[in-house]
């Protein structure tokens, strides 16, 4: 009777969890806000504020089977190295920046840290025309009459919380992958950098609206919808803390291999270090072939769109634009202007008409061009 007492009394033995299980099969963990013990893994990159784990828990699938352990602690940080497997337990976290964003499932404040072994090796997955192809058209199963239809922004991805289904949308292709060192194959930049150095990239894996320029055009799908190209992805900082090179559309740049994640609001690769330039683009914009018939009758009404880059009315590229809009645009009727300045420039004083700047603007057009053009202003977030 004592003995059976005493069976009783023993306290029954937290399960195992699988990493595959906190991340589910949706965007949000149903682990969430729970701690979870036992979670064993592979490390496969770490961080100043962490570090990866990845698992075959999923049955061979690539998608949901690795997650980021967020910790600052520096004792936490020493106790694990790249290669080693590890079991730990922690609180599963769903972090964001801003409520505008998506969801990043990650374990937080981990304790109970065992090394099982050390030395392993660690090989990314591939992506690129040898592994797996991020789809090439829709971002969502919510996106009901494309990425562009309105009312927009109805339902979003994190309170509807879809199942994934990778093949066939990016976000949950990417979200899929989330935590899982990766490894992108003959990449090519498809824009500048952000002031952070960030860049967009197209891998060696099927793509849509390929241009001349080794860019990515939006176009329309074989549905009659905008395809916005969800195949193109963000590399952000690299780990190690070097910097990302300077490209621009067409650059081409060695493999890179790094960590899928979620911030900013983009999906985007951490590489393990930055990646080099192999070829920059030099073909240069040409101008347009676009042409109005001889016979037209002034039928035909042409617009033209640029970029002014923060111009101002004594801007040292005022000219060279002012040239574009003749030499390139070929001298639309109607020319729509993006990042005109007030006529005092970046500095905040109060002032912000920009008529000053537009009729300077106007002024070398027609000095180039002889095009005689009337301009407009309309106040953005209006």
């Amino acid at each position: 009777m004592i003995t059976a007492t005493l069976l009783l009394l023993l306290p029954l033995a937290a399960r195992a969890i699988e990493i595959s299980e906190v991340q589910g099969n949706t965007f949000l963990s149903p682990y969430n806000g729970k701690t979870v013990t036992g979670v064993t893994g592979l490390v496969t990159a770490n961080s100043s504020s962490g570090f990866y784990l990845s698992s075959n828990s999923a049955g061979g699938s690539p998608y949901g089977n690795a997650i980021y352990v967020y910790s600052t602690s520096k004792t936490v940080l020493a106790q694990v190295a790249v290669g080693d497997i590890v079991s730990l337990n922690g609180k599963v976290q769903e972090y964001r920046s801003s409520v505008d964003y998506l969801f990043l499932t990650e374990i937080t404040s981990p304790t109970n840290i065992t090394k099982l072994s050390s030395g392993n090796a660690v090989t990314p997955i591939v992506i690129g025309a040898e592994g797996l192809h991020p789809p090439t058209q829709q971002f969502t199963s919510l996106d009901v009459g494309g990425p562009l239809s309105v009312p927009n922004n109805v339902t979003q991805v994190s309170t509807a919380n879809p199942t994934l289904q990778p093949d066939k949308y990016g976000f949950d292709f990417w979200e899929g992958l989330s935590g899982q060192l990766v490894k992108i194959t003959k990449p090519t930049a498809i824009a500048y950098p952000n002031s952070f150095k960030d860049f967009w990239v197209r891998g060696d894996w099927p793509v849509t609206g390929l241009n001349q320029r080794g860019g990515l055009t939006i176009t329309t799908g074989s549905d009659g919808l905008p395809d916005m190209n969800p195949e193109a992805i963000i590399i952000g900082a690299p780990l190690d803390g070097t910097n990302n090179p300077d490209v621009w559309m067409g650059s081409t740049v060695n493999d890179i291999v790094g960590v899928a994640t979620y911030a900013f609001g983009f999906y985007r690769i951490l590489p393990l270090t930055a990646p080099q330039v192999i070829a920059h683009n030099e073909t240069s914009q040409a101008p347009t072939t676009l042409t109005v018939p001889t016979d037209d009758a002034n039928c035909t009404l042409t617009f033209g769109d640029y970029n002014v880059e923060n111009m101002t009315w004594n801007s040292t590229h005022l000219p060279l634009a002012a040239a574009q809009i003749g030499d390139y645009l070929k001298n639309p009727d109607l020319v729509f202007l993006q990042e005109i300045q007030d006529d005092t420039g970046p500095t905040d004083d109060g002032v912000v008409s920009s008529n000053k700047t537009l009729q300077t603007f106007v002024d070398a057009i027609a000095a180039h061009s002889g095009l005689c053009l009337h301009c407009t202003r309309k106040r953005q977030g209006r």
